[in-house]
């Protein structure tokens, strides 16, 4: 089992000892959003705190997200809807991000659910709507690379740029560095997750899945979510393991 948490490692610790206590092995890792507008995401697996430029990057990205929040929160604000940082509610070491404030609209009552605050407020292209910093894909999988982590391309379904994931397109974060694509994903139906996963294997990459999970009762997959369809997943997750295990002797 691995934890990809947003732009944070925050949690890798607590949940290293765990799964430890629970007989579990725990791949360490951490997702971070890339291509501006198009949200195109990355998994980053077998991270640690020790890796520096991955640390500083992190760090940055966060008081980015503190100054997001603020201004989406301004926008809100103008729009008639009166919330606060306060209302966050945000637990010590959490990265301000657009859920947290959606959660806030429900509890407020501006909205009767989160995907009802992203669709009316909080998505691209929404009326409170700040972009984030750009950072580029490529340049994310070459860093991962640098620092030996293994980057993975998350949930390509979801993309909403298509062109960012054409073959062609692929090709390109594979010559950055891009070592396996996220095809079994909560968000993606039969047809994309068999897709992915042939593609995937063409290219001669690795295939991963997961839940996505979030919290209970949103949008996202309940743990195990993807393990009743992804039928090869121990030897992928093998295959995963194989190449830190090859790196490190």
């Amino acid at each position: 089992m691995a934890l990809t948490d947003h732009e944070t490692m925050g949690g890798l610790m607590e949940a290293e000892t765990t799964a430890k206590q629970a007989g579990i092995n725990f791949i360490p890792g951490v997702e971070i959003n890339t291509a501006g507008r198009d949200h195109v995401h990355v998994l980053l697996y077998f991270v640690d705190n020790s890796m520096t430029e991955l640390t500083t990057l992190l760090d940055n990205m966060r008081r980015e997200r503190d100054a997001r929040c603020g201004k989406i929160i301004d926008k809100l604000n103008e729009l008639g809807i009166h919330i606060t940082l306060d209302d966050l509610d945000l637990p010590e070491g959490t990265v301000c991000g657009r859920p947290h404030i959606a959660n806030a609209l429900m509890k407020r009552g501006y909205v009767s659910t989160t995907q009802e605050a992203f669709d009316r407020f909080l998505d691209v292209d929404q009326p409170a709507y700040v972009p984030r910093t750009r950072y580029e894909t490529a340049d994310i999988i070459r860093l991962a690379r640098s620092i030996g982590a293994v980057p993975i391309l998350a949930h390509p379904g979801l993309i909403r740029n298509k062109e960012l994931v054409t073959e062609a397109a692929i090709q390109n974060l594979i010559e950055a560095g891009l070592m396996g694509i996220e095809a079994y994903h909560a968000m993606h139906d039969d047809e994309t997750c068999a897709y992915w996963d042939q593609l995937t294997r063409r290219l001669g990459l690795i295939v991963t899945g997961g839940s996505d999970y979030h919290k209970d009762g949103d949008n996202h997959g309940a743990i195990g979510s993807e393990i009743p369809r992804w039928q090869r997943m121990d030897a992928d997750v093998m295959d995963l393991v194989a190449i830190r295990k090859g790196r490190e002797n």
